[in-house]
């Protein structure tokens, strides 16, 4: 039976993996992918460190350092867990079964897609879901955010100061930011409201994105607006699933609900992550949750505590 098995090979599952390889702790890494949804990102300009990187880069540096510290990934997914009497079995897609003390969640989360035409063909190529990171990417041209949310108004706060003019789209039919950052975004002539519209496809020329077809739901209209970028933020799922069948306490959203070290409600399992309730779903927190998490588990395993608060 192995101390800690993490789950997940994100930034919070390779860092918690760094630490548990530091303090020599007889751990597994169970991922079906290396690198989650860094992979995918374009060029990343707010990773500590980094003035300038691109996610397969900053993922392949995260597999150096594993690999100097003979960290070695098992490449599988957990598709059930269950309780042991002192501890947890693990069983994995390829048939494989695995026996751990505690467990550290670091499955992570996935963008909500639209699911129309041209979202796949042309995500990296003018479809993003994380404007955090692509803003500066769209520098006096137009773009349209899709999603009404206090994500999506965050989303055309930052592409103001890049965009030359953003439609926001929302299929209901009132917006459902906070007041506060309705007022400041509403109120910027750059900004064109869209209540009641639905994208039904994302046009390019077979590099880059050219135009959405949207929908006016309340006019009863289908019309075409050229635009060169398409922020998707409607939301988060997270991949909180395996966690939730071992009684996990999560909030409506899914998200696993953590203490400040780490700790979920059941005894042994722990999460760390873009699959918690933390605040912030960024490259650089994620990593560092993973670390923390990891020294918290650590210190439970070493002093025989696990207490939820």
């Amino acid at each position: 039976m192995h101390e800690l098995i993490i789950l997940g090979g994100g930034p919070a599952g390779i860092s918690a993996s760094i630490y548990a390889q530091r303090k020599k702790m007889d751990f597994l890494l169970i991922t079906k992918d290396v690198g989650g949804q860094v992979i995918k990102a374009g060029e990343i300009e707010n990773y500590l460190g980094y003035a300038m990187v691109d996610g397969v880069m900053l993922v392949q540096k995260m597999m150096e350092q594993m690999d100097r510290l003979g960290i070695e990934p098992v490449l599988d997914q957990v598709i059930e867990i269950k309780r042991l009497q002192e501890g947890f079995l693990l069983k994995t897609l390829s048939g494989k079964e695995y026996a751990s003390k505690r467990l550290l969640f670091c499955t992570g989360a996935e963008h909500r897609r639209l699911e129309v035409p041209g979202e796949r063909e042309y995500t990296g190529r003018g479809v993003s879901y994380c404007y955090t990171c692509d803003a500066p990417f769209f520098k006096d041209v137009d773009v349209l955010v899709v999603g009404g949310g206090n994500s999506g108004f965050e989303a055309v706060d930052q592409l103001t100061n890049y965009a030359r003019k953003i439609y926001l789209a929302e299929l209901g039919d009132h917006f459902r930011a906070d007041e506060v950052l309705k007022e400041k975004v509403l109120s910027d002539p750059k900004v064109v409201p869209l209540l009641r519209h639905r994208v039904l496809e994302i046009k390019g020329d077979g590099k880059n994105v050219r135009s959405v077809l949207l929908e006016d739901l309340q006019k009863g209209r289908v019309y075409e607006v050229e635009v060169e970028g398409v922020f998707v933020e409607v939301g988060l799922k997270p991949n909180s699933e395996l966690a939730k069948s071992l009684g996990v306490f999560t909030t409506q959203r899914g998200e696993i609900i953590i203490d400040c070290n780490n700790r979920t409600s059941e005894h042994g399992i722990y999460a760390a992550g873009d699959c918690t309730n933390i605040f912030a779903k960024q490259i650089i927190t994620a990593a560092g949750e993973g670390a923390k998490a990891l020294l918290s588990v650590y210190h439970d395993l070493t002093y025989g505590v696990h207490s939820w608060i």
